[in-house]
């Protein structure tokens, strides 16, 4: 429990430092997406325990919401937001290894110090497939999103506005 307040606060501490804030609109859904993704595989962890959070279910069930609102995220908006400028295939498939990597640096941390251990038939090989499954989700997620939510259009417009008006001054 401590483990997992510990990376909580590590976290926010984090987002408030190196977070572009003014991009909260445009990441929150694609993050939201993200957390719903932990809730459930969490959920199915009482059916299937793949993975497991040592103590009482109390105990799991504070670290699975600290986890949900604390790292996930955090790693999910900062993936986000150090998103390659020019998007081509090799510069995000190249983006999504290094977060991939990061993430998997970390749970091999959580597994040495025994903030989490490995059930049934899963292994870190699995979860280094699950990390870069789920980097592509949030990566197209948001990438639709951009092309076709009222909030982007809504950006697009205001910055035309700004273009016109611009030049009548």
């Amino acid at each position: 429990m401590v483990i997992g307040t510990i990376s909580f606060i590590i976290s926010w501490v984090t987002f408030y430092l190196f977070s572009n804030k003014k991009k909260f609109p445009l990441f929150v859904s694609t993050v939201y997406l993200g957390i719903i993704f932990s809730f459930i595989t969490d959920l199915l962890m009482f059916v299937y325990p793949l993975w497991n959070y040592p103590g009482t279910k109390l105990e799991t069930f504070s670290i699975q919401l600290l986890n949900g609102f604390g790292i996930y995220f955090v790693v999910i908006y900062l993936f986000l937001q150090s998103l390659p400028k020019k998007q081509t295939i090799l510069l995000v498939t190249r983006h999504i290894f290094y977060w991939s990597v990061f993430c998997i640096l970390l749970e091999l941390m959580y597994i040495y110090i025994g903030f989490i251990e490995h059930g049934l038939w899963w292994n870190i090989g699995l979860s280094y497939v699950a990390d870069w499954i789920l980097f592509v989700i949030f990566y197209l997620h948001h990438r639709w999103l951009s092309n076709y939510s009222t909030l982007a259009a809504h950006n697009n417009l205001g910055g035309q506005i700004c273009k016109r008006v611009g030049k009548r001054l």
